[in-house]
């Protein structure tokens, strides 16, 4: 059973999530800070966002897709230029059909990269015709690859690992809930500012409703952030979670959304990042085990990454059942 939450603790209802229970679904954020959010209504092509995805997307699938369309482009003018014929192909030396089609084809990828080796030129009106249209089509493909490649390296992006777990652990004679991330990047992020928001499903009005409550930090902001950062939300009695138990956090659908901000020395510019926890990530006693230690040189610090996740079981105090919430 859902416990009832003190009114002297305030609810945000400014943070752009929607509050009515029956109008969503799962998580509100997903573990890499992506919306969890389908959007339906416009038709497919006003829906399609190209130059977004392509920049968005990971460099796999980027390479991927450009060396596809490259593929594709030659594949449809070699296609022409074998169907009007390879005699109108000047400088061919092609003594079979899949020959001629090979010959037609690479005079199409020197179009296309506008190269022009020389060997093979067009003759007649038609075959000038489609060169002069490939050949503008690949100047304009060059170009869209080109802005597209450098936006995709000039897009600051943050290299943030978080925790995969958040932590009750103890914490100044009591409790506190933790997570931790790090930056993987060697050059440190700036005025680092952080909110930390319980989203929690109460019962208001004889009805079902998604409240947000921000949860008071020990520490909100740092000047840079060199190494790790472990986020402490205490859990005393201005918290939302005082008294409450795994069950409660079960019972109220508890899901901890994560707002990060700060200011990225490479590109100048500020970068927002974004994370969530669900209940279920939560252990109820746990302790962080320490990521870094003195080199053996005494000269440096190691910053072990992949241990950013790492905990130990401690025991924690119990909570006051007799809390009145």
């Amino acid at each position: 059973m859902k416990r009832i939450l003190s009114k002297k603790i305030k609810a945000d209802n400014d943070t752009g999530f929607a509050n009515q229970a029956n109008t969503q679904g799962g998580r509100i954020l997903n573990k890499d800070g992506s919306l969890n959010v389908i959007r339906t209504g416009l038709p497919l092509f006003e829906r399609l966002n190209f130059f977004h995805d392509l920049i968005a997307m990971n460099w796999l699938r980027f390479s991927l897709i450009v060396l596809s369309f490259y593929i594709l482009m030659n594949l449809f003018f070699g296609l022409i230029y074998y169907v009007i014929g390879v005699e109108h192909l000047n400088g061919t030396l092609a003594d079979n059909e899949w020959n001629k089609f090979l010959e037609s084809f690479f005079f199409s990828t020197q179009t296309f990269a506008t190269v022009g080796y020389g060997r093979i030129n067009p003759t007649g009106i038609l075959t000038n015709i489609v060169s002069s249209l490939e050949a503008l089509m690949g100047v304009l493909s060059l170009a869209l690859v080109t802005s597209l490649l450098y936006s995709r390296f000039s897009k600051p992006k943050s290299k943030l690992l978080y925790s995969k777990n958040l932590l009750v652990a103890p914490y100044q004679d009591a409790s506190a809930l933790m997570f931790r991330f790090a930056n993987s990047d060697n050059e440190p992020l700036l005025e680092c500012e952080i909110q930390l928001i319980l989203s929690m499903m109460v019962k208001e009005n004889e009805k079902d409703e998604r409240k947000y409550f921000p949860l008071k930090l020990e520490r909100d902001k740092i000047a840079s952030l060199a190494m790790n950062w472990t986020v402490v939300h205490p859990l005393n009695e201005d918290s939302p979670m005082f008294g409450c138990s795994m069950q409660d956090m079960i019972d109220y659908d508890a899901e901890f959304i994560v707002l990060l901000k700060a200011f990225d020395n490479t590109y100048s510019q500020i970068v927002h990042t974004r994370s969530s926890y669900k209940y279920n990530d939560i252990v109820w006693g746990g302790k962080f085990k320490p990521m870094f230690y003195r080199a053996k040189n005494g000269s440096s610090t190691v910053l072990e990454l992949d241990k950013i996740s790492d905990y130990e079981l401690v025991k924690i105090p119990e909570f006051n059942p007799t809390v009145s919430l």
